[in-house]
């Protein structure tokens, strides 16, 4: 019932933003903006986009390889058919789908391999840190921010400059503090196991043993980590991943030829990431494009509205065609279906949700349907 209720908001939403965003769009328009985008710069933005999925598993591979030595076009197989599952099945499943395919093809114990999904997650997100802290420093509205004439249906008045910077604020010292926590947590796991015993076993010994099982279980998954010294090799490659995230950026901008600053790509980034923490649909489509269009409306709200959305058709497609591209070989190469590991990552997700502990072994292959 909670994952139906949530594919079920997440559908809503997307329809929502995609309607919100494209109930008045002159499409000639959109099409004309096509039709002038530098092809040179596009080309460049698809590669910046590809180049980032090896950065990428080059950074799980120190993640991996201290405790597992996994070959690196395993690792490139389990994240592009986990990128696969993002994108075309609901409920988000695609890091346990990454999982599932990496203890499957190397019989590695699914809560390692999940282990070592979330402790790339974690150096995930160090680099988006990194663009929020660069973006808290650089951008300075100089004037409140009014949407587009064709976007205000719904909501005519300013954004105030003030609110555009206290909202960065908050959620740059929210993110930082979160990963702090994080950071604090694996290392210093029995003093939050006497806290937490402590200030929760005052409420309710229930509550207290719950808190106490969610703690052990990501503070054992953190554990599979054995190097310092990789994790922080993996974090800067981590800065440099999303430096091509925001090179491929640029590049979509200027085949457009937007008029737009320098630190553009970092506002964008910065807002499309949290539009697609939201729940959504498969494929972040709505949320994704709201994001684009948003940031660049921030920096430039003078822009055209219609190119911007043309913008924002591409910056998702180059996202989505190559990670369709490469990841229906891939799992033809581990031969395996994606409906199968979403049913077994619907299995995982509603085990774990029921008793808080992590399965011992992966759910029993079957044949794909």
């Amino acid at each position: 019932m909670k994952k139906n209720i949530q594919i079920i908001a997440g559908l809503l939403i997307g329809l929502f933003l995609l309607w919100f965003l494209f109930k008045d769009t002159d499409w000639q328009k959109v099409l004309q903006a096509f039709h002038n985008a530098r092809s040179d710069w596009l080309i460049l933005a698809f590669i910046s986009i590809v180049l980032s999925f090896f950065i990428r598993v080059w950074r799980w591979s120190y993640i991996v390889n201290p405790v597992e030595k996994v070959p690196y076009w395993r690792l490139f197989s389990a994240t592009q058919i986990g990128f696969l599952g993002n994108f075309v099945l609901p409920a988000r499943i695609g890091e346990v789908v990454r999982a599932l395919v990496l203890s499957k093809s190397r019989n590695i114990p699914l809560p390692k391999t999940m282990a070592f999904v979330a402790v790339d997650r974690l150096t995930d997100l160090f680099g988006l840190v990194y663009i929020f802290l660069v973006t808290l420093l650089v951008f300075r509205p100089e004037r409140d921010v009014y949407l587009p004439e064709d976007m205000q249906g719904l909501y005519s008045g300013a954004i105030s400059k003030n609110m555009v910077q206290g909202a960065l604020f908050a959620a740059t010292g929210a993110l930082i503090v979160g990963v702090a926590f994080l950071i604090l947590l694996l290392a210093k796991k029995e003093f939050f196991l006497r806290v937490s015993d402590a200030v929760f076993g005052r409420i309710s010994v229930t509550l207290s043993n719950f808190i106490r099982k969610i703690f052990l279980n990501f503070a054992e998954g953190m554990q599979v980590l054995l190097s310092v010294k990789d994790l922080i090799k993996a974090s800067l490659v981590s800065l440099l991943l999303w430096t091509f995230f925001a090179i491929s950026q640029v590049c979509v901008y200027k085949a457009f030829a937007l008029d737009i600053p320098w630190y553009a790509p970092f506002v964008v980034l910065s807002l499309l990431s949290v539009f697609i923490s939201v729940p959504g649909p498969p494929g972040f489509i709505g949320p994704f494009h709201a994001g684009v269009v948003g940031g660049l409306i921030l920096v430039n709200s003078a822009l055209d509205l219609d190119t911007l959305r043309a913008v924002a058709i591409v910056a998702h497609l180059f996202n989505l065609l190559p990670i369709l591209i490469i990841g229906i070989p891939c799992l033809s190469f581990e031969k395996i279906g994606l409906r199968e590991l979403a049913r077994e990552g619907d299995t995982l997700a509603a085990a774990r949700a029921d008793n808080g502990d992590s399965p011992t072994e992966p759910p029993q292959e079957k044949e794909d349907a």
